[in-house]
């Protein structure tokens, strides 16, 4: 994987953040697909969170982030905008630059479901107990 100045840039954020395998399997497809993209791991401490979102506003060629422990409800306040479903779950699990903003999504409740269908559960009208 060649980086350049126009390599769009992927990161995955939290701490600690040595032990991810997500970099591996995203750089492995945005390879298979040619595409212009880097997924890097970056391990940042609470008390820089702020400067850390800070940071993907400053960077032009930034193109999303995963968010995983302990950020996914702290990051929320430093976002400009939250899907209905990070607002209804309370968490963020990725962020995405649009027009200048930081737009924070959860895409693990809809993960969850895609799931269950796919193993053959239709989970509408259901009662479970979690």
């Amino acid at each position: 994987m060649g980086i350049t100045g126009g390599t769009r840039l992927c990161f995955i954020l939290g701490h600690p953040i040595a032990h991810t395998l997500s970099p591996a399997m995203h750089n492995a497809a945005f390879a298979a697909l040619a595409l212009p993209y880097a997924y890097l791991p970056w391990a940042v401490r609470p008390e820089r969170l702020a400067a850390a979102t800070a940071a993907f506003r400053a960077m032009e060629n930034f193109a999303g982030a995963n968010v995983t422990v302990p950020h996914k409800e702290a990051i929320r306040v430093h976002l400009d905008a939250l899907s209905a479903e990070a607002e209804g779950i309370g968490a963020v699990n990725t962020v995405v630059p649009s027009d200048g903003r930081l737009l924070g999504h959860n895409t693990d409740g809809e993960g969850f479901l895609a799931a269950l269908r796919e193993g053959g559960m239709d989970p509408r009208g259901v009662r479970v107990l979690l």
